[in-house]
């Protein structure tokens, strides 16, 4: 259920997950499994929450048959709750929209925020890269989010809320500013991009070209560009540079917690400050006064 896991790190990694369980506050990767009932075998879900972001992500439900299970909707439950618990607002899943998952995920409160393609590169083009990609730098965050605020739907950057940490990857700029950003993952088996490139970025098949020399994709360890619904129009320069595309997913999400409004009333005081007693000649005796503190209530 999440693209970049499997492809980076390889199946087996979930299972070695499981294994760390014990460990997930520091590996991010959490297995949650569901009291067995009569005549059923357990099911198992696993899902990876880096410490501090807004987001978790599904990696895998398993059996099979767990789609159809009538305790599936209380081990999500169970998930969301727990996710939720640990400062995650969505819980992400990416599936094929032809597979039996999509129905048993959006009858389980999974709701699609974007759709998307994978595009397998194995081999680069002859571009030298020079000069246009650079690492990103800490300076460049403002930039990065300038651009993704103008190129991200709005209902896509509600679930996928900007992460406070720098994340590897390149920038490219012209002008002086960032048209173009790539995100990167590495793993053993393979590198996950996600671009966000500006028009403005043009060419931009030579742009592509020009990343994908920095990244040395090789036949055992591929590059594999995530292609958003609202970047397709990528589709053309990744065709001519011998791209294989994958089948259209959909991106999932489940909310795990709800932002309540809470008016917080504070109560404030000042230094007493004290009246100077006054005394005024009057036809009558001497009329004396007293001091009095002020408190200013707020």
């Amino acid at each position: 259920l999440n693209n970049q896991f499997l492809l980076t790190q390889g199946a087996g990694a979930s299972s070695r997950g499981a294994l760390l369980s014990p460990l997930s506050a520091f590996t991010g990767i959490h297995t949650f499994i569901s009291k067995q009932q009569k005549n059923s075998h357990p099911m198992f879900f696993q899902a990876f929450h880096p410490a501090g972001s807004p987001l978790a992500h599904c990696l895998f439900l398993a059996p099979a048959n767990s789609l159809e299970s009538p305790a599936l909707p209380d081990l999500l439950d169970g998930l969301t709750k727990q996710i939720g618990g640990r400062g995650a607002f969505n819980l992400v899943a990416e599936v094929e929209e032809e597979h039996p998952a999509f129905t048993a995920l959006r009858q389980n409160g999974f709701g699609i925020f974007a759709r998307q393609r994978m595009w397998k590169v194995t081999q680069a083009s002859n571009s030298s890269g020079a000069g246009s990609w650079r690492p990103v730098l800490e300076r460049d965050r403002f930039g990065i989010h300038l651009l993704r605020k103008a190129l991200v739907p709005g209902q896509v950057q509600q679930i996928e809320m900007e992460h406070s940490d720098t994340h590897e990857g390149y920038v490219f700029r012209h002008d002086r500013e960032i048209v173009a950003y790539a995100e990167v993952r590495r793993g053993p088996r393979g590198i996950w991009v996600l671009p966000f490139i500006h028009l403005d970025a043009e060419p931009f098949d030579k742009a592509i070209a020009d990343l994908l020399a920095r990244l040395r994709p090789r036949s055992n360890r591929p590059v594999y560009i995530c292609l958003r619904s609202y970047q397709d129009w990528l589709q053309v320069a990744l065709e001519d540079l011998n791209a294989q595309a994958g089948p259209r997913q959909v991106v999932m999400a489940r909310r795990t917690s709800l932002a309540v409004k809470v008016e917080e009333t504070r109560r404030s005081t000042v230094a007493a400050r004290n009246a100077e007693p006054a005394t005024m000649q009057l036809p009558e005796p001497q009329a004396h006064f007293s001091e009095h503190s002020v408190v200013n209530k707020r």
